[in-house]
């Protein structure tokens, strides 16, 4: 025979159990945004920047980025409204040619990718190309593209999670080509 249970130890075996959740949660989440190392191959240069997303129903998008002679290729996942990332590239002129839905999910032929058409460089030390916002145009296969200077707020937020990261960060925005 079961006994019925208190209202007083219900209540308490309640408050245990959310307390064992919140904290399973928050163990995860912490290592979610643990502090990576960044490691910078030889000849490479760090380079930090944000991606802000509107008007795609597609949570995963890629952003093909090319060095101008072709010689290096980099594809950045985009997988938020608003990604923050860290990349390494050799230096050199490069172009963010086109916004990709990707190929894991169903997509029609003709909206595949959106040129984007932004260029930054790359030097002798490490740098900040901004914050480049892309939203979709209602019923079309453009995009409005923005490059917005928020080096005061992304660079320091960066250096939390890359600790690793010069102490040295150029300001170099991208621009349109």
């Amino acid at each position: 025979m079961r006994r019925p249970v208190s209202g007083a130890s219900g209540v308490g075996r309640r408050r245990w159990l959310t307390a064992l959740v919140l904290g399973a949660m928050a163990a995860t989440g912490c290592a979610a945004f643990r502090a990576a190392p960044l490691e910078v191959p030889p000849g490479h240069q760090a380079v930090v920047g944000e991606v802000f997303i509107a008007g795609f129903n597609a949570p995963h998008l890629v952003l093909d980025i090319a060095r101008e002679d072709g010689s290096f290729r980099h594809e950045l996942p985009v997988d938020f409204i608003r990604s923050p990332f860290v990349i390494t590239l050799p230096p050199g002129r490069y172009q963010i040619l086109r916004l990709r839905i990707n190929e894991d999910r169903q997509t029609f032929p003709e909206e595949a990718w959106f040129r984007v058409g932004v260029g930054f460089e790359v030097g002798d030390t490490a740098v900040y190309v901004g914050t480049l916002q892309l939203e979709r145009v209602a019923f079309g296969r453009q995009l409005r593209v923005r490059i917005q200077d928020e080096y005061e707020r992304t660079v320091p937020a960066m250096r939390t999670m890359y600790p690793g990261l010069p102490p040295a960060v150029t300001r170099a925005l991208m621009q349109p080509v």
